[in-house]
Parts: structure tokens; C-alpha cells; sequence
């Protein structure tokens, strides 16, 4: 069997399934038996690129290309060994946006000028604090880290930048009677930090997306949509057992701009890339 050939025609039919999924658009859609009509926007599907990483750093053009053949508008920077300025170019020549760029840590609280300086030249629109050290998930340690994100989104706003907070499961522990994530949402700046929520992990430690985009209204501009199964392992979005349709009709209150695939681990990282892309070019909410 030809490889080359193969991939070829899947993308070449798969191309053709999108192209004719953009054209119809919402307004065309027929209305399914939930009454559901909307789609996610095509320019709004994107790809973090930590799900990539691997093939990524080998061949991080090739992958880029691979990942806009699938019909991928946008990414997440994270794990790309490049820098700042090849990432930007690299972007460019395939067509993806980059939305957002994950950061440590380390970098909000001790190189946020120079990182702030990478993030312009790439072109995103936020920066997204991947996590706080294990330390900090405390009451004490998530109002810490409250004082330092606002700062953080402070700096990121006087060069036209948002600032996120991405979650894994540790933000939603109740620690002295207090979930860590009421902290975090409700004593942040919402002028100056907003969320990348990741609806994996807020599934795994039992948190209802729903839910959080219904209290927390227009604090969620970019989502990783990630999926498990019902033992916890990852899986393909679609595959597992969170109901995103139910979770995605409530996108609008929540601000929700882009719909970002992850998985942590990665077996077949483009397999992965694909199937995704189509459960997500085709979910009406």
C-alpha cells in the first residue's frame, strides 16, 4: 500500500467533508432531534500543541502542515522548541493562529518581561499560566497566586494581551472548607485575568463545565477540550464520556472564542488530531 497516496485521499476527502461543513455554516444546519443547531465556529477549532509535542520538535513544519491539512485554524504554543520568531513564521506559512501561549510559573514571577517579549512576537492573544507549583494549592497559596496573576495580566494588558489561567484537577480541591477554584475566580482581576478551561481535568476532579460557564459568565475565552474514559485514562474528544454538546450550549454566557483539542498523553498524536477535529466540525449544541 502507497502511505503517501492513502493520506493524500483521506485528507483530500476529509477537506472536501469541511469545505462543505464551512460553507452551509449555522444559519443552513439542520436541526437535529435535541433541537440543536450551532456549531462551533471553523475558525474557532484549533489544536495545543502539547498533544503534538513529540512529532512537533522533530519535524515542527511537516506537523504544522499535517495539522492545517486536517482543517486546524488555530493553536496552542506550548512544548514548541523554537524561537519566538519561527514559531510566528512558521504559523504563518501554514495558516494557523496562535491564540495562546503557555507559561510557567517561574516565568510570571521571574522573566515575565522577556517572556511578555516572546509572546508579542509570536502574535497570540493571551498568555495562559499552565499551572502553579504543587505547593501553592493551598488558601493561602491560591491567594498568592491571585495577587501574582493580576499583576501578571497587568503587564500582559499595556502590550494588548490577555491573561489566562489554565487548570488541571488540583484548582477544584476543597482545602480548609474552601474549593481553590472559588478563590481563584472569585478574587481575580476580571479586567486582568480570565480562564483557559480545561475540561478534562475539571471532569476528573468532578466539576460540571456547565455549571462553571454558568457562574462564572464570560470569563472562559479559550477552552483545551479534552476527553476521558470512564476509568480516567485519556482518550479522543468524542470517545470518552464527557457530553460536550450539553457543556457547548452554554459557550456564548461563558465568552468562549476558541476550541482548543488536547490529550495528554499521545499514542498516535495525529490519529488523535483528526478524529477530534471531525467530532468537533460536526458536535451541533
Amino acid at each position: 500500500m502507497d502511505n503517501g497516496v492513502t493520506r493524500r485521499r483521506v485528507l483530500t476527502l476529509l477537506g472536501a467533508g469541511v469545505a462543505t461543513l464551512g460553507a452551509a455554516g449555522v444559519a443552513e444546519a439542520d436541526v437535529d432531534t435535541a433541537g440543536r443547531c450551532r456549531r462551533i465556529p471553523r475558525q474557532g477549532i484549533g489544536m495545543h500543541l502539547y498533544t503534538v509535542r513529540n512529532i512537533l520538535n522533530a519535524d515542527p513544519l511537516g506537523t504544522l502542515k499535517a495539522l492545517a491539512d486536517i482543517g486546524y485554524k488555530c493553536v496552542g504554543v506550548s512544548s514548541f522548541n523554537r524561537p519566538a520568531a519561527e514559531i510566528r513564521d512558521m504559523c504563518a506559512e501554514t495558516r494557523l493562529n496562535p491564540v495562546i501561549l503557555h507559561v510557567a510559573h517561574a516565568d510570571i514571577t521571574g522573566n515575565w518581561a522577556a517572556k511578555l517579549a516572546d509572546a508579542k512576537t509570536i502574535g497570540v492573544k493571551w498568555v495562559v499560566l499552565s499551572s502553579f507549583p504543587t505547593s501553592m494549592y493551598t488558601v493561602e497559596g491560591m491567594r498568592l497566586g491571585v495577587q501574582q496573576l493580576n499583576e501578571a495580566g497587568a503587564a500582559a494588558r499595556e502590550l494588548g494581551m490577555g491573561m489566562l489561567h489554565h487548570n488541571h484537577d488540583n484548582e477544584f480541591r476543597v482545602v480548609d472548607g474552601i474549593r481553590l477554584s472559588d478563590i481563584l475566580f472569585g478574587e481575580t482581576d476580571p479586567r486582568l485575568v480570565d480562564f483557559e478551561l480545561d475540561l478534562g481535568w475539571a471532569s476528573k476532579a468532578g466539576m460540571d463545565g456547565r455549571r462553571l460557564f454558568a457562574d462564572n459568565p464570560r470569563r472562559f475565552p479559550v477552552l483545551h477540550v479534552k476527553d476521558h474514559d470512564a476509568a480516567g485514562a485519556w482518550t479522543d474528544v468524542g470517545s470518552g464520556v464527557i457530553d460536550f454538546g450539553r457543556i457547548f450550549e452554554m459557550a456564548q454566557r461563558a465568552g468562549v472564542r476558541y476550541w482548543l483539542v488536547e490529550r495528554d498523553d499521545q499514542p498516535a498524536p495525529l490519529d488523535t488530531a483528526r478524529n477530534s477535529f471531525e467530532h468537533l466540525a460536526a458536535l451541533r449544541f
